[in-house]
């Protein structure tokens, strides 16, 4: 272009930038200068992308790259370039500081003997529209999050008054009947009632604890399985044994309908029983004294099906449809809520999903009962049955004869420590006890070489997983103290960097110390 061509657009109303193929400024109009707060002779022979650089202050900033992508599009394609609208602070003169606009440019290019030999940058200053757009926004925004923060609060606050009130019920009992027998003086019968309380109490609250972990775990993607092959029929019938003393205490009927044949399954054990278990006591908790509920199991083409009936207090239809949601109960519209904290059945539905299968829930009415069902998809490999009978009285009855096993117990709570200690020395163990990793290392030090190691994970100096790490690399030879972690897996990867760090087994608290005194034997090598 001639100068007199350049002085023709340098008069031209729009707010105008000629830019060569190397992005240099060779003309601009009066109007963009006045719109970016700049002079001819300051910008005039210099790159555009020195004379309005990015925002140093604005971490964000995107409007250097959005333009040179423009640009560079418009040399390859010799075309017009429309850009959204972008977000392109400008310098204040003199001061140095930078001033929020937004821009809504257009890329045009100027095309000699087929050559891209100019792009004319044009710009209009939207600043002013944006903002308005941005404050009715953010008014919207506002009362919608208003409206939203309040039902938080309002769920929040439901919450913790629903959780305050059950993990304060078992303690109730506990603390109370804990300060009647330090009283003494109780009968016998009294002192096996108080006994059975806190047993009861204790298993609550831990159960209240644990469905509060799992529903976190669900709620970060954590929850994990360690699937194996299983006869689904074994599950079952550990479920049902760890539930039949509620309903007894009820005096409910539970029967169980079981065929013959194996149910073939690939799951998690545990889980599985978790889920079937929390079904059942759920339909024991809702079926008043002198009712009924009946488990059934059967197959249905490729699938296993679990069904759980019962003769309560049923659900009404309103509320079927979000029985599974998280904090619901099957409870009716008069508001008498049962215990617990309404993540029973959310937790089985999500581990049975896991698990590739479904659950679902019936009933006829209020007072007529329901009935929930599992269904999952059984497996044609028939495997060896690997899960562990769960029934603590029957492990009770064959306690693990100890005679002879070293067990060093490393824990910091004192309590945990004696009971864990007082079960083993039962059945016979030499027990030793650290409330740290340096305390253990003192007692290895002295020449006491234990045959099974068990180790909380949340020591106080170095933790299960450091102190265990350690203690290997200062081992020698072929053998290596078989070692069981105690953890409530709080933290994410925390079963990984157990299983890393050496250890056989892990177990979460609370520990049953019947299941510890087993899973010792086991580590030991001794016979069942």
């Amino acid at each position: 272009m001639s100068r007199s061509e350049f002085r023709l657009i340098e008069a031209a109303p729009g707010a105008y930038l000629v830019l060569d193929p190397t992005f240099v400024i060779v003309a601009v109009t009066d109007a963009y200068l006045r719109a970016t707060l700049t002079n001819r002779e300051q910008i005039i022979g210099r790159g555009v992308f020195d004379v309005f650089p990015d925002n140093p202050n604005d971490p964000e900033a995107t409007g250097t790259r959005n333009l040179r992508a423009s640009l560079e599009t418009v040399l390859r394609t010799a075309a017009p370039h429309f850009m959204a609208v972008q977000k392109y602070d400008i310098r204040r003169p003199g001061s140095g500081e930078f001033e929020e606009r937004y821009w809504k440019p257009i890329n045009t290019p100027v095309v000699i003997d087929g050559a891209v030999a100019y792009i004319i940058h044009s710009v209009e200053d939207v600043t002013s529209l944006v903002r308005l757009k941005l404050l009715e926004g953010e008014n919207e925004l506002a009362a919608g999050e208003l409206q939203s923060m309040r039902a938080a609060d309002r769920a929040k606050d439901e919450f913790i008054a629903i959780i305050s009130h059950e993990l304060r019920t078992p303690m109730t009992s506990i603390l109370g009947w804990t300060r009647m027998l330090a009283l003494g003086g109780l009968d016998e019968k009294t002192n096996r009632e108080a006994l059975d309380a806190l047993e009861r109490s204790t298993l609550a609250q831990a159960k209240l604890i644990e469905d509060l972990l799992d529903e976190s775990r669900i709620a970060s993607g954590k929850l994990r399985l360690e699937l194996r092959a299983l006869d689904l029929r074994t599950v079952l019938q550990n479920a049902i044994s760890q539930a039949r003393p509620a309903a007894e205490a009820k005096n409910i009927a539970l029967a169980a309908d079981c065929d013959d044949e194996a149910f073939d399954v690939f799951a998690d054990p545990l889980r599985l029983q978790q889920a079937i278990g929390n079904l059942i006591g759920n339909a024991i908790k809702f079926t008043g004294e002198g009712g009924s509920v009946g488990v059934r199991l059967s197959r249905d083409v490729r699938d296993g099906v679990i069904e759980v009936t019962d003769t309560g207090r049923g659900i009404l239809p309103s509320r079927l449809p979000h029985i599974f949601e998280r904090f619901r109960q099957g409870d009716d519209l008069r508001g008498d809520r049962q215990s617990g904290l309404g993540l029973g059945l959310s937790i089985s539905r999500h581990i049975v999903e896991m698990h590739g299968g479904s659950v679902r829930a019936s009933s006829p009415g209020p007072g007529k009962g329901s009935t929930f069902s599992i269904r999952l998809p059984l497996h044609t490999a028939t495997l060896p049955d690997e899960t562990v009978p769960r029934d603590a009285e029957l492990r009770a009855m064959a306690l693990p004869n100890l005679d002879g096993v070293r067990v060093l117990i490393v824990e910091d709570e004192a309590d945990n420590r004696k009971v864990l200690a007082a079960a083993l020395r039962h059945c016979g163990a030499t027990v030793e006890c650290s409330g740290s990793a340096v305390e253990a290392f003192d007692v290895l030090h002295q020449g006491w070489n234990p045959d099974v190691l068990i180790c909380d994970i949340a020591l106080p100096d170095l933790d299960g997983c450091e102190f265990l790490t350690e203690l290997r690399s200062r081992e020698t030879g072929a053998r290596t103290t078989p070692a069981l972690a105690l953890t409530v897996l709080g933290r994410p990867g925390e079963q990984s960097r157990i299983a890393e760090a050496g250890f056989d087994v892990f177990r979460q608290k609370p520990i049953d110390p019947i299941d510890l005194a087993h899973e010792v034997r086991r580590l030991a090598g001794r016979p069942a």
